[in-house]
């Protein structure tokens, strides 16, 4: 029996679950929803967009962006992240984690380059993990008292999802790690 015939039932129960997105209802004021997320698929690339503002800095929000070494405990699905070096402005990072989306649990693990550059924007490559091909842009700008956070993602995971599937879980992976980061940069800017 093929992999697929085996999980079809998980699948559908999946599916059902997915029809019912977080909104913005149902979340802390300033939260991102699974909705405002915007993802789409094509060709076996999956291409994500984001804004959101932020009562921070951006130099704050930025420290917390590149603080590799203490995102777990932050980012509710990180088990492990460290910087494993780090060259002027060019890091390389590891991170492991496990993404529980519904009753589906998906482990990951992430070796990038990411490269901050003066203007408040992170450019990050894949090394190796979880995917075959990643590449993010982040940008954090001046807003007002705050700081506004722009970023879009290429990706072509390293095994096959029904792209409904795997839509609805990178926006809400992504709405979820975003949350967690803005929670962060707002916490750290209260303290300081």
């Amino acid at each position: 029996m093929s992999t697929i015939a085996r999980c079809f039932p998980q699948i559908l129960l999946l599916l059902a679950l997915l029809g019912q997105p977080v909104s913005a209802a149902d979340l802390p004021a300033g939260d991102l929803a699974d909705d405002d997320v915007d993802v789409s698929y094509r060709d076996g690339t999956y291409s994500s967009r984001l804004s959101f503002s932020v009562a921070a800095s951006p130099a704050t929000a930025l420290d917390v962006l590149t603080d590799f070494d203490h995102m777990v405990g932050v980012v509710p699905n990180l088990q492990s992240s460290r910087i494993v070096s780090r060259t002027g402005r060019v890091l390389v990072i590891e991170q492991r984690g496990k993404a529980d989306f519904g009753p589906f649990s998906v482990r990951f693990e992430s070796r990038r380059r990411v490269e901050v550059f003066p203007d408040g924007r992170l450019v990050a490559d894949a090394l190796s993990g979880s995917t075959k091909y990643m590449h993010s842009e982040l940008r954090v700008q001046a807003q007002g008292r705050g700081a506004r956070i722009d970023y879009q993602a290429e990706m072509i995971p390293d095994r096959w999802l029904p792209s409904a599937l795997g839509v609805s879980f990178m926006r809400h992976e992504l709405a979820e790690q975003f949350n967690a980061l803005r929670r962060e940069m707002e916490r750290r800017q209260a303290a300081a």
